[in-house]
């Protein structure tokens, strides 16, 4: 192949990975990024793709190195640069993601984006002096930014300037009503400024006549809404101070707040007298000039405010409200200044007065469907628009209003109707689009509603609602990674949005970053509402990192707010589990099906404990819920024959036994297959290609097959683990003979003719981890250096029996290979691993498919149970009544396997010494 077939071949691939990538298949774009790297290693779009593809991974420290390659090779890619900024800032790096962010900023100044991201670093390092500095280059670049403004707040708020923070978050909310970050920062302020207005109290305390601190003062007392005692304090400075239009300024605020609208527009026409071109005087002479009637005065203040800054939301908002209020009958403005004041039940009444005289007056009946929608009232709503839409079946506003009233009564198909003729009018509408997206989530078409959110963001792309519901999408589909960026798009956009902020945290903890996950809910949590979902994941976050009792603590804030919470009962019920308060564990599960009787989570969590304290007769019942909890993700068998569940008559029938769980389930329950085919049924069992050679040593099995290849001709089928229930299995009746299966007898021999050199010490297997997917595998994997004790024994030769990623960290115990001996590599199948076992003395393991094949074997195991074991290993037992040939070694306390290890190696020098 020439130079220029290779250039094509590798753009090629990396065109194929962009797109793999875009999709969401990051496994594919990884591979694809390799083989280009393979060929060409300093390919920089590469480098660049497979930094961004790994750090949606979740491998943040490989995507640093690969985007430091990237930049190796181009130390001037404002795109790599930006992205290294963003990988460094997630894994806390912040010194080193500044840099980035300013290197990035040498090449292209005017990039709002990464003056934004350079601002959040600077206040992860604590400097809120140069992160307002870079806010405030934000917004000369956009200077209506509220994602900027509310971001100044912040740094603001942190100088301990918190009336100034308070206005930029005033600011951000004019120009976006919903801004959750803004208002749970405006909160922040507010409760600082309680504790600045002691400060301000103690300053005038040694100096009574200090106007800044009067002033200051007064704005604190007013941001507290403790208007009468702002006055006098405003006041006193005035008198010390009369040219102080900030002051005038915000004496007039608090009097249009307490309906004293014309001394509020004499302060504002002072403050003008002193400073003219002032876009916030201006704009708040205009509200006054509404309140009292005189709105053509009001408008020109709007206009004059909008020729100073012409930027300002706010004032454009109120430019255009006034305008279509002067077109508007008095009593509907009066009802849109009430609404717009939070007084709902004045706003109803007016138009309900003003519709008595006018039955048919657009407005009125749109506002009064919106008030009605906003508390609850849908159905009242939905009859007003209703009767807007008889009027004017085009009228876009109502069409949009119907739509979200439909969703709220649980309609969403009429709901989407709603959308899609409102999109008939504009086509353009990002906040159509919007809800029509939500409309179809709610149908479960989520691909569809992906699209529609995609085409809102093609419109208006700094739409945080929608990159979160986007994100909420891709995480439906299992897309984490992507979602996890758009998530941080959103919050780019809208830093601090709460919703962006609490899914980001789900993502994270799909992608198993639960300290990431554990800061993502904090910061909702530290907003004004006390939110019990998000108590409910912080809980499941310190759940998985292991932190038991602060997560019941979660749980139980939660379910202070809701105490219906089911999902906090569910896991408060499991934490409660784990730490061995079983009994406490089942009252969690049964209150949560007092009232949801049918939540299949609970059913299950309620088997595994009641099998956990040998309630079997119950526990396996229960047990069939697993297919209704979502949570489990078990394989659906689309199989159009009958289950068997222990039904008489089955002689010459056929029966398949399918897989559904790890293999090791598939290894403890094979053993009833001989107890089918007593019965007179032929028995063909289904399951992973690993075990297939394995299980057709078991008694009485006609075929062993592939349960995704062809099946034969049969009359029955059972999951493997419903056979305890199809057998009525109790304590006293498990089928515990052993072996219930074999390895052939030539590889044994081999086995043992290779190992026969060894026949002077005790020859014990060793498994230290099981599969990372598996969701507690960080509890029951064992670190392998912690089996140091037990490899200092002189007297036995150790085999590692590990398979997959973990099985290289043997050099951790033997650098030099001779304690550890390894011959992984020759065992293709469960099969070879049970030959290799036969000629073994002994196998040591955690909780793994190994343990159950030494067990089904009848060989000697010795098997490591974490605190909170499985609930096959039953509680605080040290025996199994599964396996007659294993002894159990739990650990005391969660996490701690020295002691586990420590016992093991007391444990093996006795049999060592009875063995002589």
């Amino acid at each position: 192949m020439n130079r220029t077939a290779v250039r094509l071949s590798l753009q090629e691939a990396i065109e194929r990975a962009a797109a793999a990538q875009r999709s969401g298949d990051l496994a594919e774009a990884a591979s694809l990024c390799s083989t280009v790297l393979e060929v060409a290693p300093e390919h920089f779009d590469a480098l660049l793709l497979s930094g961004v593809v790994e750090h949606q991974r979740g491998n943040a420290n490989r995507a640093v190195q690969l985007l430091s390659r990237a930049l190796a090779v181009d130390p001037r890619s404002f795109e790599a640069l930006v992205h290294q900024g963003l990988v460094l800032s997630a894994l806390r790096r912040h010194e080193e993601a500044l840099a980035s962010y300013d290197a990035a900023l040498a090449i292209r100044p005017s990039s709002a984006d990464a003056l934004y991201n350079r601002g959040s670093v600077l206040q992860s390092l604590g400097q809120h002096e140069r992160a307002l500095e870079s806010y405030d280059r934000a917004l000369a670049l956009q200077p209506g930014d509220a994602d900027a403004l509310n971001n100044r707040g912040v740094a603001l708020n942190e100088l301990g300037r918190h009336a100034e923070a308070l206005l930029s978050f005033d600011r951000a909310l004019a120009t976006r009503p919903a801004y959750a970050e803004a208002l749970n920062n405006r909160g922040n302020a507010l409760r600082a400024l309680g504790q600045a207005l002691a400060s301000f109290d103690r300053a005038l305390a040694l100096r009574p006549d200090y106007p800044e601190a009067l002033g200051n003062r007064g704005n604190a007392l007013h941001a507290l809404g403790r208007y009468d005692e702002a006055l006098p304090s405003l006041d006193r400075a005035l008198a010390l101070r009369p040219g102080a239009s900030e002051v005038l300024y915000s004496r007039g605020n608090i009097l249009l707040a307490l309906d004293r609208h014309q001394e509020a527009l004499a302060c504002y026409d002072r403050a003008l007298a002193l400073r003219p071109a002032n876009a916030q005087v201006l704009n708040a002479r205009g509200r006054a000039l509404s309140a009292i009637g005189r709105r053509e005065e009001a408008l020109e203040s709007y206009n004059e405010a909008l020729a100073i800054s012409p930027d300002d939301a706010e004032a454009g908002w109120c430019r255009n409200l006034a305008a279509r209020m002067l077109a508007m009958p008095e009593p509907l403005q009066l009802a849109l200044a009430a609404q717009r004041e939070g007084k709902p039940a004045e706003a109803v009444r007016i138009c309900r007065a003003l519709l008595e005289a006018e039955p048919e007056q657009m407005d009125a009946l749109l506002l009064l469907a919106l008030l009605e929608h906003q508390q609850g009232n849908h159905a009242a709503a939905l009859g007003l628009l209703g009767r807007v839409l008889a009027i004017d079946p085009g009228c876009y506003e109502a069409l949009l209003l119907h739509g979200l009233v439909l969703l709220a009564l649980q309609r969403p198909e009429e709901a989407l109707a709603s959308y899609d003729r409102a999109l008939a009018i504009r086509p353009d509408s990002a906040d159509a689009l919007y809800h029509r997206g939500g409309a179809l989530r709610a149908l479960g078409r989520d691909a569809e509603a992906l699209a529609s959110f995609d085409r809102a963001l093609a419109i208006r792309p700094r739409y945080a609602e929608a990159l979160t519901s986007r994100g909420n999408v891709l995480q439906a589909l299992d897309r984490h990674g992507e979602a996890l960026v758009t998530y941080q798009q959103a919050l780019a956009v809208r830093p601090g949005y709460a919703p962006a902020l609490y899914h980001r945290g789900i993502a994270l903890e799909a992608l198993n970053r639960h300290v990431d996950a554990l800061v993502m809910y904090g910061q909702v949590l530290a907003g004004p509402a006390d939110s019990a979902d998000a108590h409910c994941t912080r809980g499941n976050a310190l759940h998985a990192l292991g932190r038991l009792e602060e997560a019941v603590a979660s749980y139980e804030r939660a379910l202070a707010i809701q105490p219906q919470h089911a999902e906090a009962l569910n896991n408060r019920g499991s934490v409660l589990r784990e730490l061995g308060r079983l009994e406490e564990a089942l009252v969690s599960y049964e209150q949560v099906l007092s009232f949801r009787p049918d939540d299949a989570q609970a059913h299950f969590n309620a088997s595994v404990t009641r099998l956990l304290l040998g309630d079997f007769e119950r526990g396996w019942a229960e047990y069939e819920w697993r297919w209704q909890d979502w949570s489990l993700k078990l394989p659906r068998h689309s199989i159009d024959k009958p289950l068997w569940l222990g039904q008489d008559g089955i002689e010459g029938r056929t029966i398949v036994l399918h897989p559904e769980q790890g293999l090791g389930d598939a290894i403890q329950f094979v053993r009833y297959a001989p107890l089918i085919a007593a019965r007179g049924a032929q028995v063909v069992i289904a399951c992973h290609a690993l075990l297939i050679d394995l299980f057709r040593t078991v008694e009485g099995v006609r075929a062993v097959i592939d349960p995704e290849g062809p099946r034969p001709d049969f009359d029955y089928h059972i999951p493997m683990m419903s056979l305890p229930r199809a057998f009525r299995t109790g304590l006293d009746s498990i089928p515990a003979q052993v072996p219930y299966l074999s390895a052939a007898p030539s590889r044994i021999e081999t086995w043992r003719r290779r190992l026969a050199s060894h026949d002077a010490r005790t020859k014990v297997g060793l498994v230290w981890a099981g599969n990372p997917q598996y969701p507690r595998d960080r509890a029951r994997s064992c670190p392998i250096e912690r089996f140091a004790p037990v490899a200092e024994s002189t007297q036995c030769v150790f085999f590692s029996l590990q398979k997959g990623a973990a099985a290289g960290a043997v050099a951790k115990l033997d650098a030099s290979g001779e304690r550890v001996l390894d011959y992984t590599g020759e065992l293709e199948s469960f099969a070879d691993t049970a030959a290799l076992i036969e000629a073994l003395d002994l196998v040591i393991s955690v909780d793994t498919a190994v343990a159950h094949l030494a067990g089904a074997l009848g060989k000697p195991v010795w098997i490591l149970l974490p605190f909170a074991s499985d609930w096959r290993w039953m509680h605080l037992r040290e025996d199994s009544p599964w396996y007659p040939t294993a002894r159990l070694f739990r650990q005391p306390r969660s996490g701690d396997w020295d002691s586990v290890l420590e016992r093991v190696a007391a444990e093996l020098e006795k049999l060592r010494a009875r063995r002589g």
